[in-house]
């Protein structure tokens, strides 16, 4: 199946989950690495416009279309979620640990889970440990990618 992912264009082959283990995210702590992939590329437009509006006009940022290998996906619905999951303002210690015990239990190599942006499509995380990882493949870059003008007044 394929996933993307949109970045900057230094970071755009990188899928080690390394700026995710320095910053942490919604689901995963500081020092775990886990790389953070949309099901849809209008998914991945909105995910980097929601985290990264104030670098539109200024980085030079591509789409990577990245082949993974979809049979060992653990999905997680929405019910199955921590009270709070959700929020935007708040990082909720208990989504994190999810994105934690899926990276250290090493079980599956992508966690599906339900987008907060855009109900009924979801987000993948994909843990750099598994052994699955090393077939992953990043087939095609978009570069640069271009994003429509009226998206950055909305934003802006």
């Amino acid at each position: 199946m394929f996933v993307y992912r949109i970045s900057k264009k230094a970071y755009i082959q990188d899928l080690s989950g390394t700026g995710a283990a320095l910053y942490g995210g919604r689901w995963n702590p500081k020092g775990i690495s886990v790389c953070y992939t949309a099901g849809t590329i209008s998914l991945a437009y909105l995910e980097f416009l929601v985290h990264n509006y104030h670098v539109l006009n200024t980085a030079h940022v591509c789409l990577a279309k990245i082949y993974i290998d979809d049979s060992h996906i653990l999905e997680l619905k929405q019910q199955e979620l921590p009270e709070g999951w959700e929020l935007k303002n708040v990082i909720s210690y208990e989504a994190q640990k999810i994105g934690k015990d899926f990276v250290l239990n090493n079980n599956a190599y992508a966690l599906k889970l339900p987008s907060v942006i855009v109900p009924g499509e979801y987000n993948y995380l994909l843990n750099p440990l598994h052994e699955d990882h090393s077939r992953t493949s990043i087939e095609e870059v978009i570069d640069p990618l271009r994003f429509d003008s009226r998206l950055a007044d909305l934003a802006g």
